[in-house]
């Protein structure tokens, strides 16, 4: 699917599809090595488990709870039973009078499953912003907060390219595999500005300068304000000006300030006299 994907093979409104998403993104979790890239992936979520524990784990894609509510995955890894619902354009659905908000439906399901397995329930919600949204969350129930985990989809790019770059071992159709994913979070827009860390292992080959962007001498075009004494500061000295170069108020446009006060005429220079 990823390659149908990839070379726009799918309609639009197929490949806006959430559940299309969390299958393609989770999959790989599911049968990459889990040792590597799912113990890795919780780890970024604060999740710690082992290598036999991630090898071991189980994923249950759209299971159904008894009231109806379909969760989008749950993993059971360790002692945890991660519920994880994933969003990608849609919000998550309000509380109407029939029933109640999704997430408090997902948290009430999720602890009784968890419990009949004898495991933590933890609450993985992912979205496609940049930035926690407080008000996407306020259902959530203050006592379960410690339970809550709000990532992205953004976070699997950047750490998928992380563990690509860090990791020489790994074997190349797997290394194919992480990469098409890369693509397909790229194409989808869900990949953020890394910073500029990733430059650091470049530091050695790099030269420095004294000025990376424009000389303020020879620059042509500018947008901000760079202030009157970098931007006035040429090599040919400014002429002085005797006269007020503004206004004076003897001119008809300015009478209307007359009867205000009288207006003075200004004697000496009111920039830069260079040199």
């Amino acid at each position: 699917m990823y390659l149908a994907e990839l070379h726009g093979k799918l309609s639009s409104r197929i490949e806006q599809m959430e559940d299309l998403l969390t299958s393609n993104v989770f999959s790989f979790f599911k049968y990459s090595t889990r040792e590597v890239f799912l113990k890795g992936y919780l780890k970024e979520l604060g999740i710690e488990v082992s290598n036999q524990e991630a090898k071991e784990a189980e994923f249950l894609f759209w299971p159904h709870f008894e009231d109806g509510t379909e969760p989008d995955l749950v993993i059971m890894v360790g002692e945890y039973y991660l519920l994880i619902e994933a969003k990608y354009f849609s919000g998550f659905g309000q509380e109407t009078k029939e029933t109640k908000a999704q997430l408090l439906r997902e948290i009430e399901g999720g602890k009784l499953d968890a419990r009949n397995y004898g495991k933590a329930l933890k609450l993985i919600a992912i979205t496609a912003d940049h930035y926690f949204k407080e008000e996407k969350f306020g259902v959530i129930p203050t006592d379960f907060s410690s339970h809550f985990k709000w990532t992205n989809w953004q976070l699997v790019s950047s750490f998928l390219n992380d563990v690509l770059e860090s990791d020489e071992t790994i074997r190349d159709q797997e290394r194919s595999f992480a990469l098409d994913l890369c693509s397909l979070l790229d194409k989808k827009r869900l990949r953020d500005f890394q910073g500029l860390q990733y430059l650091q292992p470049q530091a050695p080959v790099m030269k420095p300068h004294d000025s990376l962007f424009f000389q303020a001498k020879t620059a042509k075009f500018r947008g901000d304000f760079i202030g009157f004494l970098t931007s006035l500061s040429f090599d040919t000295k400014l002429t002085h000006f005797r006269d007020p170069i503004f206004l004076r108020t003897e001119r008809r446009l300015f009478r209307s300030l007359s009867r205000f006060e009288k207006l003075g005429s200004i004697q000496s220079s009111i920039f830069y006299k260079g040199g």
